[in-house]
């Protein structure tokens, strides 16, 4: 995980910004991650009160009290107060706690393995949003380029309009030619706003658009295929979503053995220390004993709460298969798209060093005066660039998805489930500072 300084939303933004800088605002303090972040503070909370079952408890009571004495009373005062320190604790009650107890570890387990999914699930947002800005950008540069060519032809037609050697039709047909590229230059010069500005909210930097994005490294462009089967094994055992649905299933079990001995005696231990303003015979400034209580009819609670918990070990057992079942096919889906991506690789790769050397050859043809201009060479240049980044891009960010499907990008860019992750440390920061 980036260091909790790394993801300050305040650290300033680096010109030129690079792909490292972006992906280290993934644990930013994002909605998303905050929603996520108060989901796990919530069983932690429930934690909290379930070991509080067994702390002890301690309280003052205090009584003022006017009473009028029997005829027959040895003490005729009519003032009857109290004060008592009244201090108890729960030592057993057959394994309620000790259940109720598994059930808060494994919610915490599961809640931040699904804390950490959402910041590898950012991370592959905010990648997503940093090469659409790179596209624009290529986009931009080729529609430029089409309308520069397109008015150099408008104004060589203007000419000979003006000569008397085209019609007027011919004129007009350049010049709507020019307008509609002057349209898509115009169009992607807007776009290119307004994927800085996705990249700006996806980083949780609102307002503040980076001029400027350093070209990333792409480290899955040449990596094998491996093998479906055994995707779908990696995704068994370690795609976090399906652990966190077990691990909640696993604290569902536990509520169940909980409920199961609602019905179950309890010890306490109590004591007393009390000080009266009307002494009598029956009064004790001191007390100390345990206290058995054993339940003969709950009217149906227990049963009830047995009923509940074996409803919810239900649901989350169809949750997990139907997550099982909608990872396979997503496994499926992403193993087909790098497929057919690798060889779009080396196609787009072939076609752009076609494009290199015709448009060499456009400039050197130029250079001696048997072409006029390098409009379409340039033009068909910047799209096989364009295409051929759309494309590195795609596999890219497929295989990250793919990754994410496995659990190996959780592996490798996360800490492990029992680390405090770092947003839950920056979140406690920002709690106790003044």
């Amino acid at each position: 995980m980036a260091t909790v300084a790394q993801a300050q939303p305040g650290a300033p933004m680096p010109e030129p910004m690079t792909l490292e800088f972006a992906l280290q605002q993934a644990e930013a303090m994002h909605p998303d991650l905050l929603a996520a972040q108060a989901d796990l503070e919530l069983v932690q909370a429930e934690q909290a009160r379930t070991e509080s079952e067994f702390g002890i408890n301690a309280s003052v009571t205090g009584r003022l009290r006017y009473i009028e004495p029997s005829s027959t009373a040895f003490l005729r005062k009519n003032d009857d107060n109290k004060i008592a320190l009244e201090v108890s604790k729960r030592l057993y009650d057959f394994g309620r706690h000790e259940a109720g107890l598994r059930a808060s570890e494994e919610d915490i387990a599961a809640r931040r393995l699904l804390l950490q999914d959402m910041i590898v699930q950012r991370r592959i947002s905010i990648m997503q949003a940093y090469f659409d800005v790179l596209l624009a950008d290529l986009a931009y540069i080729r529609d430029n380029e089409d309308m520069a060519t397109a008015y150099v032809s408008f104004d060589r037609v203007k000419d000979r309009n003006e000569l008397g050697q085209v019609s007027d039709i011919d004129l007009l047909e350049a010049e709507s030619l020019y307008q509609q590229s002057r349209r898509k230059r115009y169009a992607s010069d807007v776009a290119r706003r307004v994927a800085r500005s996705r990249l700006a909210i996806s980083m949780n930097r609102t307002g503040e658009l980076s001029s400027d994005l350093a070209l990333p490294v792409l480290r899955h462009q040449k990596r094998k295929l491996p093998d479906l089967e055994q995707l779908h094994k990696q995704a068994k055992e370690n795609n976090p979503v399906i652990l966190a649905l077990r691990r909640q299933m696993a604290a569902a079990q536990s509520r169940l053995e909980r409920a199961r001995a609602g019905d179950g005696p309890v010890i306490d231990a109590e004591m007393e220390v009390s000080q009266y303003s009307r002494e009598t015979s029956g009064r004790d400034p001191f007390r100390v004993g345990l206290v058995f209580k054993v339940p003969l009819y709950t009217g149906g609670a227990v049963d009830a709460d047995i009923a509940r918990e074996r409803a919810g070990i239900t649901r989350l057992r169809a949750d997990v298969l139907a997550k099982e079942m909608d990872v396979n096919q997503r496994l499926v889906e992403r193993w087909q798209d790098i497929y057919v991506l690798q060889a779009q690789r080396d196609e787009v790769t072939v076609l752009q060093d076609f494009r290199d050397l015709y448009l060499d050859r456009s400039r050197a043809e130029y250079e001696l005066d048997l072409k006029t201009d390098l409009g379409d060479a340039m033009g068909r240049f910047s799209e096989a660039r364009l295409e051929a980044a759309r494309v590195r891009y795609s596999l890219e960010l497929a295989w990250e998805r793919l990754e994410a499907l496995t659990g190996q990008a959780q592996t490798e860019k996360t800490t492990s489930p029992d680390a405090v992750p770092a947003v839950e440390k920056a979140r406690s920061e920002e709690n106790t500072a003044p």
